[in-house]
């Protein structure tokens, strides 16, 4: 865990890298991280801004909650935090939530935000299991163990710094025990963390002491899971800490414990949509080895099996589009085209599989391998030989930025432009030598694959009633300009603007909504319409994502269940701009300062003095906190140029260069301290449209 000082620069360099809104809701841990289906079960949730929530959202109507909010004194809370250990200040407050689980709710995880008067909040994972949780009780030891009387259950708890989990339970000789842990898929990404998840690691022991099972990850996913047949009768002790002893209330974790249905293989692991597959289960505690399916979703899908015992573990299932022949377990040297996949697995201790595809001179081969993100063990590379055995192309590890869970990308895409008209051959072997039916992988042909993927974010976008928020599309890869934005199911009356992307791959929109706009939520869609070759338009998907900072530095893209509008209640004034936000200002080299003109509109009787900044900071603009004095409704500022760092675009007559502004209108609100820190907190924030600052010879 790095010191408290790194913790607070991490975030100081965060809000500085993004826009100053009102005090954002962070969520970072909930605990416990779920409850069994039809029942109600009682969490507290740890953040930042939390402690004024006034609803939590599900992506499932079955599960509703209603927020208690903790009474906690100031000298409680600088107690229970204080920033010379590993707690942090992200996870200053905390509430009561008490989550009805209605019984018709699948098993499974689900999204939980909370909403309060300044948004709502990041989600992070809420489970419905088939078994009661079993609260730890802290401060255990091996000679005085937490006991769990009957099983199964779900173990509930979280580590503490230097901390050690002990549970005890009775077993008897012959029974398949699973000791099943989700924790870093709780909390997938700790900011301030290094590693940046908690990284578990679990043992099972006799009365004795001595060691009956052990694990600290399963296959490759971090969380680790035991399965093992008890030896004999006898007091049994399960042993959970980080496997660095780090801790604190977002290091928590929910272990499924007993003689439960665990899936650990499932063949075939790909399909068609719309298409049954009889499938063969492999695994522990199965009431049957056979199952018949049907998916209807393309793509990435998530399946359970359920025994007289409870539901099963979640396993990863991938399904092709309609129309697309799936040939399973082909011969040896069996034919890829475009028209079909093929599923197979490396089952030999050849330890590799080849297949023939007939290429065209100057016309690109594009072969893609998915094996790891189906929850595969093979860590694949793909060979390219030409028709006389000569290896022409040849990848390992291609990134998936979709997949904002893994942090090793295995699976290859290979891509070839060939000279001339022959059969190739197209070879599949795993890195490390492996083989197996876990071992499998789906390859399929392509003319070409996307060349980018787009993101949006956050996936709950707040804007108050008459007022201006923001989100931010990101594209992780190249697309042709131009290319614009598409906003679908905004309602009647509300605005946008920066629709048109220029060759950021970052870009900020904004969204007004009309006064008098109706405090609710509704979801949207944002399409990307951009330029494809031959002059012809093509429109892409924009993906809700929240975003997740590992580790200091790295962040990824964890996929939402939807993109939604959230209109809050009005803030006693809104911001405005006093020229079309469509059109270009421009400046030149010769400017020392840009005018801008705001436009306050104030409720009556509203007169608190409004400061004005810069919503982002840049190293070409600065501006001086400015205040408007109560009664002022409108102001020309400046934006002062430093001419120094644009002393790089001198000369330059194509592609000048541009900034996205706006400009964040605060009123003060109350100052508190945490430890030796003091911070100023702000009772309203609002910012303008965004608009577009060019440079100019």
């Amino acid at each position: 865990m790095r010191s408290s000082k790194n913790i607070i620069l991490a975030i100081l360099f965060t809000l500085l890298a993004t826009p100053l809104y009102a005090q954002k809701l962070s969520l970072g841990y909930l605990y416990p991280a779920g409850g069994q289906v039809g029942t109600t079960v009682e969490i507290e949730a740890g953040g930042l801004n939390i402690n004024k929530s006034t609803k939590v959202l599900f992506n499932h109507p079955g599960i509703q909650g209603v927020v208690e909010p903790v009474k906690e004194s100031a000298a409680a809370k600088r107690k229970r935090r204080r920033l010379n250990d590993q707690s942090s200040p992200q996870l200053a407050d905390k509430v009561k939530i008490r989550i009805s689980i209605d019984a018709n709710v699948p098993c499974g995880m689900y999204d939980l935000r909370l909403q309060g008067p300044s948004g709502v909040s990041n989600m992070l994972q809420f489970e419905v299991a088939s078994y009661p949780n079993f609260m730890e009780i802290k401060k255990s030891t091996l000679n005085r163990p937490n006991r769990v009387e009957t099983l199964p259950q779900v173990l509930c708890g979280y580590v503490t710094p230097g901390g050690v989990d002990y549970f005890t339970f009775s077993g008897t000789a012959g029974q398949k025990i699973v000791a099943s842990v989700k924790a870093r898929l709780l909390v997938p990404y700790i900011a301030d963390a290094v590693p940046g998840w908690f990284q578990p690691v679990l043992r099972i022991i006799d009365s004795q002491g001595r060691e009956v099972a052990y694990s600290d990850d399963y296959h490759h996913y971090v969380d680790p899971v035991i399965i093992t047949t008890l030896p004999k009768d006898d007091q049994y002790t399960l042993i959970i800490h980080d496997a660095i002893y780090r801790g604190r209330e977002d290091f928590n974790y929910r272990i499924h414990l007993g003689e439960i249905p665990f899936v650990t293989g499932r063949y075939p692991a790909y399909g068609v949509a719309g298409k049954k597959v009889e499938q063969h289960i492999e695994g522990v505690n199965l009431d049957a080895t056979t199952a018949k399916i049907k998916v209807k979703k393309e793509g990435y899908n998530s399946l359970t099996y359920t025994s007289n015992i409870g539901v099963s573990n979640t396993v990863p299932f991938y399904t092709l589009p309609k129309g697309i022949k799936l040939i399973q377990s082909p011969k040896e040297g069996s034919w890829l085209n475009l028209a079909s996949a093929i599923s197979d697995s490396l089952t030999s201790e050849a330890k590799i599989k080849r297949y023939r595809l007939y290429s065209e001179a100057k016309r690109p081969i594009v072969v893609e391998l998915i094996g790891r993100r189906n929850g595969s063990r093979i860590d694949a590379v793909m060979r390219l030989r030409d028709s006389t055995g000569r290896i022409v192309a040849e990848v390992d590890d291609t990134e998936d930025p979709t997949q904002g869970l893994m942090t090793f990308h295995a699976d290859p895409v290979l891509k070839y432009t060939p000279k001339r008209n022959e059969t190739m051959i197209i070879e599949v072997e795993d890195l490390h030598q492996g083989y197996g039916k876990d071992y499998h992988y789906l390859l399929r042909l392509h003319n070409q694959l996307p060349s980018f993927n787009a993101f949006v974010s956050p996936a709950n976008i707040t804007v108050p009633a008459g007022g201006t928020s923001s989100f931010r599309v990101d594209i992780a890869g190249k697309v042709k300009r131009p290319a614009n934005l598409i906003i679908e199911g905004l309602p009647k009356g509300f605005t946008t603007s920066s629709l048109s992307i220029r060759r950021s791959n970052k870009w900020n929109v904004s969204i007004t909504a009309p006064r008098g706009a109706a405090v609710e939520r509704f979801p949207i869609e944002v399409k990307l319409d951009y330029a494809v070759p031959g002059g012809e338009r093509a429109q892409a998907d924009v993906l809700p994502v929240d975003n997740m900072m590992q580790a200091f530095y790295y962040t990824h893209y964890i996929k939402a269940a939807e993109l939604a509008v959230d209109v809050s209640k009005p803030s006693p004034y809104r911001m405005s701009l006093g020229f079309n936000t469509e059109t270009d200002i421009t400046f030149t080299m010769r400017d020392d300062v840009i005018p801008i003109k705001v436009l306050i509109d104030r409720d009556p009787g509203f007169n608190d003095p409004i400061e004005l900044i810069l919503a982002h900071k840049t190293k070409i603009f600065t501006l001086e906190p400015i205040t408007l004095e109560p009664g002022e409704n409108e102001k020309i500022i400046y934006l002062k140029v430093n001419s120094e760092n644009l002393e790089r675009y001198k000369g330059r007559k194509k592609n000048m260069p541009y900034w996205q502004m706006s400009i964040a209108g605060t009123v003060k609100g109350e100052i508190t301290k945490q430890g030796k820190r003091t911070f100023q907190n702000a009772k309203y924030r609002e910012i303008t449209p965004y608009f577009i600052i060019r440079l100019t010879q």
